[in-house]
This record gives C-alpha cells, sequence and structure tokens, in this order.
C-alpha cells in the first residue's frame, strides 16, 4: 500500500469532518502527484458508489449550484466532465479528468474544489443519507493505458443526518392485555434520515373504536392497556424547528389467550419486514452488520433478508453473508433469512429474489461477471431463469427455498419464465416505483402470487428507505406477514402459502378473507393468498382496513377489474351501490372548495421508466386560497412556487402517483389548467361539482395519467370495512383481492383469494379506480 502510494500520489481533503446530509457545501481534495507522474492522455478520476446523489457538479456557471473547478501547477492542461458510468460498478459515479497538452510530473499538485464559492455559487449539494464512512475514491490512469487505479489515501468521513422535520411513532401491530408494551419514537431529518428521539416527548392514546380513553395508559415510554383497545398513540415534543406531532401506526390490544382456549389455534398476528435491500458489499451502502441493525433498531422490522446482486458475490462473500444472518437471526426478536438477487437480463428471466429458510445453501448465479475469479460449477451459471428453476430444484430442497419477482433495473419477465412452486411472490412496491402491472401479468398468465412489497434500498436503511435526490424514485415498501409468531417457521410458512400483503411503507392493518356457504363444514373460511379448493358457485368476502391515516378508499377486484368501492364517508352516501360502481357516484352533491390533482405512472417496465412531470397548475374563473402536496416522496420535489391563480412544482414519479391539494374561494367554478414537460390537460370544474366526481385523462406509456377530483374538505375515517357475495366465471379460475388508499397517498396491496366458479356470471364492467393498468 505504501508502494502503490509513492508511485500513484496522494490526496486530502479539506474540511475532513463529518458532513450533514443534504447539506450545500465548499470540499477541496488536493492530489499530490506520485513517483509514475500522469502521461498525456493519463486520466484521474473521483469516483463515487452507485448510490450516492450528490450533486452533479458542473464547470461554465460560476455563480450557480455544484460550479466546480479543476487546476493544476504543473506542465499539462486538464479537462474535468462528470460521467455516471466512467468506472466499474458500484463507483461507476465519476468526476473524470483528462490530462492533455502536456504531462504531470511527480510532486506536482491537481486541486479539485467542489462547490467552489470563489465566484459567488452557494456551494455544492452533499450526499442525502446517512453513511459511516462516505468516500471520496480517486483513482489515476498514470499511463494513458485506460486502466485507473484507487489510491489507498481515499479520504472518507461520515455523513450525518441533519435537525429533525418530523417525528416517527412505531409500535407492535399487535400486543397482549396487561403487558407493558415499548413505544419506539425518532426524528427523522427532511431527507428522511433518522435522529434519536427529541426530549420531553408528551404521549396519548386516540382509540379507534369503542372503548374509553382511558382503557390504555402511557407511562416511562410504555403503554398498558386494561382491556382490548384498538387505537394509536400520539406523540408531540418541541424542538428547535417547533412543535412536532406524530401518530403510531394503529396497535390493536388482544386478551392473552385463557386456558380454556388452549386447544384453539392461535391467532394470527401482523409483521413487518423488508425482505430486499443491499450493502456495500454489492451495489448498497456500508456493512452488513450496520445493515442489520438498522433494520432491527431503527426501522423496528420483525424480519428482513439481505439481496446482493448475485454476480458481485464470490464464496468467501456468500460465506459471511451466511454468518452474519446467523449472527442476526433470533425467534422472537429479528427473523433474517439468507438470501440473493438472482440478476439476469429481461430477457433471460429478468431480477428474482431468491430467499432460503436456512444458511449454508448454495448460491446459484445469473453470471460471474465480476467474479472472474470464482470457477463455474455445478451450480452456476445458472442461465436462464428456468435454468435457475431446473438447478434449484437439483440442489436445494422445495420446502428451503422461495423466488420472488422483482422490477429493478431489470424487471422480471414471469410472462415467459415462472414456477408455481418455487415462486409465488410479486414484487409491488421497491424504491424503483409501484408495479401493479405485476399483478395483471400475473393474472394473465393463469399464475397463483402472492404481494410483497420491498425497498430494494441501496443507501443502508432496510425498513425505513428514501429516494432522496437520487435516480430510486420512491420511498420504499413493507411486506406484512400473517402468522402466529415472531419465529423464522411461522414466517416462512407464510411467506410460502402467501398469507401476506404489502404496503407502500406505511403499516397499514388489512385484514382480508372469504367464507364459501356450501362447503363442509359449512361457511370454510379462507385467507388471502389461498386458492379455494374445488369450484363454488358462490364466495361472500369481507375486508377491513385500519389506516395510518385518514382512508380514502378500500375496492375489490376481480382480476384487475375493480368492482366494488367501499369510500369514507365524506364522499356522500353509499345507499344503491352495486358492483362496478365507487361510491362517489351515486353521492349527494356536497359543496366542497378542495380540488385534488394526480398525476401517475411510467414510460416503460424497463430502466428509463422515470416520468418528469415538471410543470404547473393554473386556476382561471377562480381563486387559489392555499395548495398542498400529495404523495411526493422526496424533499427535492414539490411546489417550488405558488400564487392566487399558479402552482408550480418539480415532480417525478415511476408508476407510483404524486399529486396536489388545490382550495378555491368558490366551491365549483373556474377551468382548471394542467401544464408539465408530460403533457397539458384542461378541465371545466363546474362539471365536478359533486364531491368524488372525477375525470382522467390518459398521458400513454406505461398507466401515465392524470386525475382531476372534487375532494372532500376534510376527511377523517381511519377504518373501512367491505362485505360482497360474488359468483366467479364458471371454469376460470379468478383472483379476488382488495387495495387500500389512504388520503396521504400511501396504499396496500392483499395477495389474492383464488376461486373457480361453477356458473356462468357476468363479467362486471370496468370503472375509474385510483390506479389502472395500461400498456
Amino acid at each position: 500500500m505504501e508502494q502503490l502510494s509513492e508511485r500513484l500520489g496522494t490526496v486530502s481533503l479539506q474540511p475532513h469532518v463529518p458532513v450533514v446530509a443534504g447539506s450545500m457545501g465548499q470540499w477541496t481534495l488536493t492530489l499530490t502527484v506520485g513517483s509514475y507522474g500522469i502521461d498525456e492522455g493519463g486520466t484521474i478520476k473521483l469516483a463515487q458508489r452507485f448510490a450516492a446523489d450528490w450533486e452533479v457538479p458542473q464547470f461554465d456557471r460560476p455563480d450557480a449550484s455544484g460550479y466546480t473547478t479543476v487546476t493544476t501547477n504543473g506542465a499539462a492542461r486538464l479537462r474535468p466532465y462528470y460521467h455516471t458510468k466512467a468506472h466499474e460498478r458500484p463507483w461507476m459515479k465519476c468526476l473524470v479528468i483528462d490530462v492533455y497538452d502536456g504531462s504531470l510530473a511527480s510532486g506536482d499538485v491537481v486541486t479539485i474544489v467542489l462547490g467552489d464559492r470563489s465566484q459567488g455559487a452557494p456551494g455544492i449539494r452533499a450526499q442525502t443519507f446517512q453513511e459511516s464512512a462516505h468516500e471520496f475514491r480517486i483513482l489515476v490512469d498514470p499511463t494513458n493505458a485506460s486502466r485507473a487505479l484507487p489510491l489507498p489515501t481515499s479520504p472518507k468521513f461520515p455523513v450525518v443526518a441533519g435537525s429533525p422535520v418530523a417525528l416517527v411513532c412505531l409500535l407492535p401491530s399487535e400486543a397482549e392485555v396487561g403487558a407493558p408494551t415499548p413505544i419506539f419514537v425518532k426524528g427523522e431529518d427532511q431527507w428522511g434520515n433518522p435522529t434519536p428521539a427529541p426530549a420531553d416527548l408528551a404521549f396519548s392514546w386516540k382509540p379507534l373504536a369503542d372503548e374509553a380513553a382511558s382503557a390504555v395508559q402511557i407511562a416511562a415510554g410504555q403503554c398498558v392497556a386494561y382491556a382490548p383497545a384498538l387505537g394509536r398513540v400520539q406523540v408531540e415534543a418541541q424542538t428547535e424547528r417547533g412543535l412536532l406531532r406524530a401518530a403510531s401506526n394503529p396497535v390493536n390490544f388482544v386478551a392473552a389467550p385463557s386456558a380454556t382456549q388452549s386447544s384453539a389455534p392461535p391467532a394470527l398476528r401482523h409483521w413487518w419486514g423488508d425482505l430486499h435491500a443491499q450493502s456495500a458489499g454489492t451495489v448498497g451502502t456500508g456493512d452488513e452488520d450496520e445493515y442489520f441493525r438498522f433494520g432491527r433498531d431503527v426501522a423496528r422490522l420483525d424480519f428482513a433478508s439481505h439481496q446482493g446482486n448475485d454476480f458481485q458475490i464470490d464464496d468467501a462473500y456468500w460465506q459471511h453473508l451466511n454468518e452474519t444472518v446467523r449472527k442476526f437471526h433470533r425467534d422472537g426478536e429479528f427473523v433474517v433469512f439468507p438470501g440473493y438477487e438472482w440478476s439476469a437480463n429481461t430477457p433471460a428471466g429478468g431480477d428474482r429474489n431468491v430467499f432460503f429458510r436456512r444458511e449454508g445453501l448454495p448460491i446459484m448465479r445469473s453470471s460471474h461477471w465480476q467474479i472472474p475469479h470464482v470457477a463455474e460449477d455445478v451450480y452456476s451459471p445458472a442461465h436462464p431463469a428456468d435454468e435457475l428453476f431446473r438447478r434449484v430444484r437439483e440442489h436445494v430442497a422445495p420446502e428451503d427455498v422461495l423466488l420472488g419477482a422483482h422490477v429493478g433495473g431489470r424487471y422480471a419477465d414471469i410472462r415467459r419464465y415462472f414456477d408455481a412452486e418455487l415462486g409465488p411472490l410479486v414484487e409491488v412496491v421497491s424504491c424503483w416505483g409501484v408495479f401493479e402491472w405485476m399483478l395483471a401479468d400475473a393474472f394473465a398468465g393463469g399464475h397463483v402470487v402472492g404481494v410483497m412489497c420491498n425497498s430494494d434500498g441501496h443507501k443502508g436503511r432496510p425498513g425505513a428507505e428514501g429516494p432522496g435526490a437520487g435516480e430510486f424514485g420512491i420511498r420504499g415498501g413493507l411486506t406484512c406477514v400473517l402468522a402466529a409468531e415472531k419465529t423464522r417457521a411461522a414466517i416462512w410458512d407464510a411467506l410460502a402459502a402467501r398469507h401476506c400483503y404489502g404496503t407502500s411503507g406505511a403499516r397499514i392493518l388489512v385484514e382480508w378473507g372469504a367464507q364459501v356457504p356450501t362447503q363442509t363444514p359449512a361457511g370454510a373460511s379462507y385467507l388471502m393468498g389461498d386458492v379455494v379448493p374445488g369450484a363454488v358457485d358462490s364466495l361472500h368476502v369481507a375486508a377491513t382496513v385500519t389506516g395510518c391515516g385518514p382512508l380514502e378508499s378500500l375496492t375489490l377486484y376481480a382480476g384487475m377489474t375493480p368492482i366494488k368501492t367501499v369510500r369514507a364517508a365524506a364522499f356522500g352516501s353509499t345507499e344503491g351501490q352495486t358492483e362496478g360502481q365507487t361510491v362517489g357516484q351515486d353521492a349527494a352533491s356536497i359543496s366542497s372548495r378542495r380540488v385534488r390533482v394526480l398525476w401517475q405512472g411510467s414510460r416503460m417496465r424497463g430502466r428509463g421508466r422515470r416520468v418528469t412531470w415538471d410543470g404547473e397548475v393554473r386556476v382561471v374563473g377562480a381563486k387559489l386560497t392555499a395548495a398542498q402536496p400529495v404523495a411526493f416522496d422526496s424533499y427535492s420535489d414539490g411546489i417550488v412556487a405558488q400564487d392566487d391563480a399558479h402552482v408550480r412544482f418539480r415532480s417525478a414519479t415511476t408508476g407510483d402517483l404524486d399529486g396536489l391539494d388545490l382550495w378555491l374561494d368558490a366551491p365549483s367554478a373556474g377551468r382548471l389548467i394542467f401544464t408539465s414537460t408530460a403533457g397539458t390537460a384542461e378541465f371545466d370544474l363546474t362539471e365536478l361539482a359533486r364531491v368524488g366526481a372525477g375525470k382522467t385523462v390518459d398521458f400513454g406509456g406505461l398507466d401515465m395519467a392524470l386525475t382531476v377530483q372534487r375532494y372532500p374538505e376534510s376527511v377523517t375515517d381511519l377504518r373501512l370495512e367491505l362485505t360482497q357475495t360474488v359468483r366467479p366465471p364458471a371454469d376460470t379460475r379468478t383472483p379476488y383481492w382488495v387495495k387500500a388508499v389512504q388520503v396521504d397517498g400511501q396504499m396496500a396491496w392483499a395477495s389474492p383469494i383464488y376461486v373457480t366458479g361453477t356458473a356462468e356470471t357476468k363479467n362486471p364492467a370496468n370503472t375509474f379506480a385510483p390506479l389502472f393498468i395500461r400498456e
């Protein structure tokens, strides 16, 4: 190492101190050229990891953000430029400096000033997420051979969270009456990084059912219920930013089983996990111990897995991952599954999550692309996906492996490659976006699948991942499993049986099941994910959703067709509602000055799916009295300017939705004109006088759409219930499932119940829904 530094050079950083995530600053790197010098045509690179989201440097606007200068005292000229793929993964993002019109000699100095403020620039924005040892990796090619090697002296420094702007309060979804239940509270900065909880927290209990508020008492950071209760813990704290308030996820206090109930099956509980993210061992951030400690202690997950890209995992690292999983897994405390991401290109099957029930099983890679030193063997390369299925079956017992279909840079092609036994799960949400079309693909192929939602986080924050200012578009999702206990066996069996659902990140409680009145025993019951045996002529379905915030709707689907929607009471009466209608179509006219504008969707299925919507909403014939963002994921997006006629915004979607709530000075007057980089549309607001009334404009792409809707001025419902008797079509296996939508845009998707009908029925008509699938 010392010899390499002597030959390639050394580098120093000023200031070399902790950096606050997302802060503006100026950083100076000073490279002293080594004994080799740098030949004319040689190269210097300042490389950062794939997940890093520092502001991109620019070199020609000295008074603007990101301005960067590169100078030398040597007898050569330097040409700086930025490229996102200038080095080998994961050190892909590079400020590249070409040496020309001369060479650099040993001892010459190259000075890089990131965010040079000398001519009026405000600096450059730092990475938006925390990291214990962020590295400015300097690489040098001294010989004009296009082979740059890293300096051993590249500076490292911590990136730390900023001041808290929000509180997060988490409790178990279920707890026992009489048992003290810890309340976990943390702060979050504007980029979603965790901070310690503020001092002097004040707690209160908000019941959601018909019990007295005094049924639950809170003291010393714990709550105790003295009778069954359903509600949320409310918390507030005074900080330097002012008063911060938050409410926990819903928690259900249930009575402990009595001796007379000992023969009854144990009650199922909701357990929360993130099954898909990476660390710095592949293309993520932080080491594996940091990864699992964050998931357990900060995100407060019940279960987790690690999913590194297989073509970067050599045998030693695979062994290390298994050992780390074994170290962190504890039944009853924190359940961890070993695994990896099989990462073939989409034509070969696309990304698949591989989960193992236990440690010590072999990895079957899609390729050895970045680990050529690992010899090919009977396990890998397992390529394409049907070869993966074959080799998994050959080397691993079916009960010890599960596959999930993922949409990342590569998307899983389950239309071409699918194994019903090995791969029963599809990932509907990750930080790459919302992919409800995965369900459409599964249903079109007649596949029986369950829903999971995860993060595929690369920022070292499994279970609490956000988009920052980088390539990933949205906050990560969570998978909820229904199991009697928090053990590896119970959670694994629930995943294998598809007794699970996914959310876009909120810990929304979903209960979803069905009964067949004609089956023996009478009224046989089925959970989400079940396949009803035989053929039936009718099915009673029931769903209850309890939100982490006010709920907008709960919708029942047959396949991808919505057949019944229950909406919050503020949308109007549900009397007379039939299949194919959404509440609001028959609702009485209710004056509301609130208009909701939502846009959503992706350009395509692949890596280039991001849609940029930057633009404005203009109101003519009415005045805007207020505007609020809806469902924006990143602090870098949102409202950038507004007055009484315009709202300018910055937004991007990757299958998810963003939007605005507008309050007007009149309940039903004027026109709304939407103008964005993705398209334009105009709406007559007098035609949307009823609460719930809306119009949707198709913008092409993959489910790209704009919806304008008359919205209730206040929605307070935290629970919605839906019941329906359905008659499944004859000789066809129909998936019935439910989706819940909160007012803030958070969603939950339940795994379907699959039913084959005995009598011909008319297919329900397609109707307006919060999201629709189009390609």
